[in-house]
């Protein structure tokens, strides 16, 4: 089976876009005209792909879904499982990211020009993997239209009325609650 994992609110708490934009912006305002013209020019995928190409995403500060990284540990076990980080965020966060975790064999994350959201993540999943069974793991209501193309889901989520309404898209075959901490000794030693 091949599962594809989104990364903001599902594998860790954050959304990178939001956090590499803020955080960006502290560090140096004067990006801030810069950031509008990105914006301007390219919408929303120009602006997070230059913001993610200038931010550099510090792993030990962000929190993570312990018990999903326990169960994908557990589905890498098995070597007929491909596990891959798909995100909306940017390629340079994904890569680090997914490079971080060894039961990931690749990440794909937004471009300059697309971002990896919705609809535009389910044609990067059906590209790569046909018609082969996925198994998409997510969190938000973007991701419903994931589910509407993939063979099944696993919810990360807290909320009855969320859950209910991925069923209604695609089997179910888990729910994770969004629990989120860092990583301690264990997961920085073993790194999945």
């Amino acid at each position: 089976m091949i599962y594809c994992v989104d990364l903001d609110g599902t594998l860790i708490s954050n959304d990178m876009s939001v956090t590499s934009f803020f955080e960006t912006i502290l560090k140096k305002p004067q990006l801030i005209p810069a950031c509008y013209r990105w914006h301007h020019e390219g919408g929303r995928a120009r602006l997070k792909y230059n913001i993610g190409e200038i931010y550099n995403v510090d792993i030990s500060r962000l929190k993570f879904n312990l018990e999903l990284i326990d169960y994908l540990k557990e589905l890498a076990e098995n070597p007929d499982n491909s596990i891959y980080l798909v995100s909306g965020s940017t390629q340079s966060i994904v890569s680090k990211i997914a490079s971080y975790f060894s039961f990931f064999k690749e990440g794909f994350g937004s471009s300059i020009d697309v971002n990896l959201t919705g609809k535009n993540k389910l044609a990067l999943i059906k590209k790569y993997f046909g018609d082969s069974d996925v198994c998409y793991i997510g969190n938000a209501r973007v991701d419903l239209k994931v589910w509407e193309g993939t063979h099944s889901g696993i919810v990360v989520s807290n909320c009855g009325s969320f859950i209910s309404s991925a069923k209604k898209v695609t089997r179910i075959e888990k729910v994770f609650k969004g629990r989120f901490a860092h990583l301690n000794q264990e997961y920085i030693s073993n790194k999945g």
